[in-house]
């Protein structure tokens, strides 16, 4: 009987730290500054270093700024979409998510609304729900060109006649921004393809034949490899990889070195990740972007406290999700080679 007490009295005490720690509207007991912080929850992928820097940098941000934030990486969608059930249960002001897969969250979407919590998707748009309130992040699509127009420029492919040999590697499909990429690539390279002045050795053309299951390096150095010793047996040369990202530039690369002799192609990057910058500084890639964590972070501040305000916000632009024009802020990434290279912190 003594034990029975005792349980129950352990269940009541943590019954009432529950009620405790949250309470209505988006605001916990927990203080930031000695005040009442209302709640923001962030939810990011755990697929690269790039979401652990941009999730602390946001929840250092907002905690500066008295908010209190709930960040959460997640490794799978099924995980994602329990962190986005609690989240909704704690009734945040808003939640800021960059999505493993859009598609996987329709009903966590729709629950939000009608709770009325905004919705914000960072770096990743999320396709094909009426459900988003705002996007933060970069256009994808010029993200995809400017590494194409790189790759033009290496190669000389306005000024120089002839045919370069070029083999092609997409993201993720479950991310969108991974077509978005593609696209806006293939917009530049297309037409060079189209006359023969690229060639792709190994037949690998179109979104579903070149991307990459879970953004992963294992998977592209696998087909890179096998593209390696089906399509440049004899020496043919490779002249450029249009890699999506620095993550699979790191695969090519490894494939590159087990099953390649011939001079060194243009790889491009995206997300100027430390090692994809010492690759470039080796001459081992051609270019990487950066996306600075900083300005998408101070665009969700702003966000978040017009929210709290209940002041609507005006976007500069607007991006269509296939449901809606979705109110978009749009930050400036910078082009990085090896002639500027210095102007990348990790190299100073």
């Amino acid at each position: 009987m003594k034990k029975r007490w005792a349980m129950l009295f352990a269940l009541a005490l943590c019954m009432l730290s529950l009620v405790a720690l949250t309470g209505c509207g988006g605001q916990r007991d927990n203080k930031v500054g000695g005040k009442p912080a209302q709640v923001v929850a962030t939810l990011f992928p755990d697929s690269s270093e790039i979401w652990q820097r941009s999730g602390l940098a946001l929840q250092e941000m907002l905690e500066k700024n008295g908010f209190l934030n709930d960040l959460r990486f997640a490794r799978t969608a099924e995980e994602q979409k329990e962190q986005f059930r609690q989240a909704i249960s704690q009734k945040p002001l808003a939640i800021i998510i960059s999505a493993v897969d859009g598609d996987a969250l329709k009903d966590e979407l729709a629950e939000a609304a009608k709770q009325d919590i905004a919705v914000i998707a960072f770096d990743r748009l999320i396709m094909n729900s009426p459900h988003v309130s705002y996007f933060v992040g970069y256009d994808a699509r010029e993200i995809g060109r400017s590494q194409a127009r790189s790759i033009e420029r290496a190669l000389r492919l306005k000024e120089k006649p002839g045919s370069d040999n070029i083999e092609i590697f997409a993201g993720d499909p479950k991310d969108n921004n991974a077509h978005l990429f593609y696209e806006g690539a293939l917009e530049i390279l297309q037409p060079y393809i189209d006359k023969g002045r690229l060639a792709i050795p190994s037949g690998e053309t179109g979104f579903e034949k070149t991307a990459t299951n879970d953004w992963s390096a294992q998977n592209a150095k696998v087909r890179m490899g096998r593209i390696l010793q089906l399509s440049y047996a004899n020496d043919r040369p490779l002249r450029a990889v249009l890699s999506p990202n620095d993550e699979l530039a790191v695969g090519i690369r490894e494939a590159l070195d087990l099953h390649y002799s011939g001079q060194w192609p243009f790889i491009t990057g995206l997300d100027a990740d430390p090692e994809g910058v010492r690759a470039i500084a080796a001459d081992r890639q051609g270019m990487t972007i950066d996306k600075p964590p900083a300005l998408p972070v101070k665009e969700c501040l702003h966000l978040v406290q017009d929210i709290v305000k209940g002041q609507s916000v005006p976007s500069p632009s607007k991006l269509n999700n296939g449901m809606r024009d979705v109110p978009a802020f749009l930050c400036k990434p910078a082009v990085i080679y090896k002639s500027n290279l210095e102007s990348v912190h990790w190299t100073k």
